[in-house]
C-alpha cells in the first residue's frame, strides 16, 4: 500500500473539527451570526448534462482575446441562468479570459425567464483567513479547544516559540473536561506543530511541564524505529508509550479489528496501532518459543 500523503493527517484533524472549530471562529471573525447549521452532502456533483453548444475564442479589433459562448435552447428553462453560470465557473477557469455568454431562444412563446443572477447569486469572490498573519492571542482566548489548537499555526507577535507553545497547552488544561480530553487536545496540537516546522519543539517545551500526557511518545518512537531500522534492529518496548492505549489497541486487535479502526475508536495515529500490533505479536512469538 502506498503512504498516504503528508498532507492528509493535517486535514483530517481540521475536518473533524470543522463545526466546532469555524462555525463560533467565523461568528467572530466576519461578524456572523449563526442561529443554525444544517450538514450538506461534501461531495458535488461536477459532470454536466451536456457540452456547451458553442465556445470560440475571440479577438477584437484592439487585438484582446475573450470567449463568446453561445447556447441554444427551445425551451424556456426557468434553471437557465444557473446553468449558464456553472458553464461560466469552468469556462474562466480553464481560459482566464473574459466571457460573453448568449443564449438564443428558438421558441414561438415569449421566454420569462431570468437572465441575471440575483445580486445575493453573484459570485464576486471569497473572504481569505492567514492564520499565520492572526496574532496566535485571538485563538489563545477562545473557550473552543479546537481553536486553541489552532493557536500554534498563528502569529507569535514576537513571543519565543516555547513561550506560545506553553500557553497554549496551558489554556488547553482551561478549557478541556478531563485527562481524555485534554490527551486528544495535545495529540492534535503535536501533530498540527509540524506545519511550522514546531514539532521537535513542541515536543520539548510540553516534555518539561507538568502535564499527564507524554507527547514525547509519538516523536521518541519516530525517531527511535528511524534509528533502529538504520542499526537493522527495532530497540525494545515503544518508550513511554501508555499502558491505556497499548491495552485498547490489543483488546481491539484480540477481536479482530483492523488497525485503522483501533485508531478511530482510541483516537490514536493508525501508525502507533501498527507499531503496537507488531509488539505485542513479537512478544507472542517469543512466548511461544
Amino acid at each position: 500500500m502506498k503512504p498516504k500523503k503528508e498532507g492528509n493527517k493535517y486535514d483530517k484533524i481540521i475536518k473533524e473539527n470543522l463545526e466546532a472549530l469555524f462555525l463560533p471562529f467565523l461568528e467572530q471573525l466576519l461578524g456572523i451570526r449563526i442561529l443554525s447549521a444544517e450538514k450538506l452532502p461534501v461531495r458535488l456533483q461536477t459532470t454536466l448534462e451536456r457540452e456547451p453548444d458553442f465556445v470560440r475564442k475571440i479577438v477584437n479589433e484592439e487585438g484582446k482575446e475573450s470567449i463568446l459562448h453561445l447556447e441554444f435552447e427551445s425551451e424556456a428553462k426557468r434553471n437557465m441562468v444557473y446553468r449558464v453560470s456553472e458553464y461560466h465557473g469552468i469556462l474562466l477557469k480553464k481560459y482566464r479570459l473574459p466571457i460573453y455568454h448568449v443564449v438564443v431562444y428558438l421558441g414561438k412563446r415569449k421566454p420569462n425567464i431570468p437572465a441575471q443572477l440575483k445580486k445575493e447569486e453573484v459570485f464576486t469572490g471569497f473572504e481569505l483567513i492567514d492564520l499565520g498573519r492572526l496574532d496566535y492571542q485571538q485563538m489563545l482566548s477562545s473557550q473552543i479547544p479546537e481553536a486553541v489548537v489552532l493557536a500554534i499555526l498563528g502569529d507569535f507577535q514576537g513571543k519565543p516559540p516555547e513561550e506560545a507553545i506553553r500557553s497554549i497547552v496551558e489554556r488547553l488544561r482551561q478549557v478541556t473536561k478531563g485527562e481524555l480530553s485534554l490527551q486528544k487536545y495535545i495529540r492534535q496540537l503535536n501533530v498540527m506543530s509540524g506545519l511550522r516546522k514546531l514539532h521537535e519543539l513542541t515536543v520539548k517545551t510540553i516534555e518539561d511541564m507538568p502535564i499527564t500526557y507524554d507527547i514525547r511518545t509519538d516523536f521518541l518512537y519516530k525517531k527511535g524505529k528511524a534509528e533502529g531500522k538504520a542499526e537493522g534492529k527495532m530497540e525494545g518496548k515503544m518508550e513511554g508509550l501508555e499502558l491505556k492505549a497499548r491495552t485498547v489497541v490489543a483488546r481491539g486487535h484480540d477481536r479482530g479489528m483492523s488497525p485503522e479502526e483501533i485508531a478511530e475508536l482510541a483516537d490514536m495515529p493508525v501508525e502507533w496501532v501498527k507499531a503496537i500490533i507488531l509488539e505485542i505479536e513479537a512478544e507472542k512469538e517469543g512466548e511461544e518459543r
